[in-house]
């Protein structure tokens, strides 16, 4: 059976980079064939006007049936019978040259262990100096080398570095669909990556960073709409993971943390090439912007901490992925 690729699009009101990132699909060189698919959760934008200039095999649901892991599962049982490798790309990260899937797909090549791959982040020109910092000196997507993740020999190993180990990003991400049908997405709201990859892991396999897949994406949230990001996804991983981390943290460690966090982003902004050759004004702009930024993300986790975000009478006011499916 020769092999295939599928590339699943979850997409709504994705106009603003979906042409191109439809465009730089389409642009790849790889040797095995490839289909794209979309599933569209009620667009009211050019989305679906976006995809039908392209050669792409669209499906719909409901606003309201749109579930981060179970979705991605739809998208698998959608897959051609002969596809062997389960593609996942966000609507709005694009690939950054013509290498970026054959790129993905090489460690499930070479090694029939690697169960599932995941891409280098680049940022936006428009990301912020915050959270372009935190790609390249936090993040794993914005690593420079390939990562091969097995499970350690020791278990204790394996819980004092837990995150380490499940981090994986389906914003650019491949899955062998051999071990998907073992180990398929649980339906969660957020966070199905990293709950995937403690699971695959568990069962034996590797996971892989791939620096030379590479894709442009950086979210410019506004304040607001960060906080609730951020809300989402520390009420996502207390649910699954309970982090010891969270169990202390408070509002003071909220203070704590923008102050040394802009610290860091005031230094950074001043040094790196790219904002030291921006005009005097936008850099004392990033500066004040800095310490709001860090109070947005501190406050979000505080609150995802506490499951605010999950709270019927909350719900639609503190989860940007509730406000999302309703829109």
């Amino acid at each position: 059976m020769k092999e295939r690729i599928t590339i699943i699009l979850l997409t709504k009101n994705g106009e603003r980079y979906l042409g191109e990132v439809l465009e730089a699909i389409f642009s790849q060189r790889v040797d095995l064939p490839f289909e794209v698919l979309a599933i569209d959760s009620g667009s009211r934008d050019r989305t679906k006007e976006i995809l039908c200039r392209y050669p792409v095999r669209c499906f719909e649901i409901p606003s309201h049936a749109f579930n981060h892991g179970e979705t991605r599962n739809l998208g698998a049982r959608l897959a051609h019978p002969e596809t062997r490798y389960l593609v996942y790309l966000s609507q709005d990260a694009t690939p950054a040259d013509e290498g970026w899937l054959a790129a993905l797909i090489e460690p499930m090549r070479e090694d029939e262990q690697v169960a599932g791959v995941f891409s280098r982040h680049l940022p936006r020109p428009s990301a912020s100096p915050s959270l372009v910092r935190q790609l390249l000196t936090r993040w794993q997507t914005g690593g420079t080398q390939r990562l091969a993740k097995r499970m350690p020999a020791s278990r204790d190993d394996f819980e004092a570095n837990r995150f380490f180990y499940i981090y994986f990003s389906n914003t650019s991400s491949a899955i062998r669909r051999s071990v998907w049908e073992q180990i398929p997405f649980h339906p969660l709201p957020f966070g199905e990556d990293a709950d995937w990859a403690e699971r695959a892991l568990l069962a034996g396999y590797t996971l892989v960073f791939e620096p030379r897949s590479r894709v442009f994406h950086s979210h410019d949230y506004g304040l607001l709409e960060l906080f609730r990001e951020n809300a989402d996804y520390a009420a996502a991983f207390q649910e699954r993971f309970d982090p010891p981390a969270y169990r202390t943290f408070g509002l003071r460690a909220v203070l704590r943390g923008m102050i040394r966090e802009s610290w860091e982003d005031w230094r950074f902004i001043w040094r790196h090439p790219y904002f030291r050759g921006q005009p005097l004004r936008r850099r004392l702009f990033w500066m004040l912007y800095s310490p709001a930024w860090h109070l947005a993300v501190g406050l979000g986790t505080y609150c995802g901490i506490r499951g605010l975000p999950r709270r019927p009478k909350w719900r639609r006011y503190l989860s940007r992925q509730e406000r999302v499916r309703q829109t």
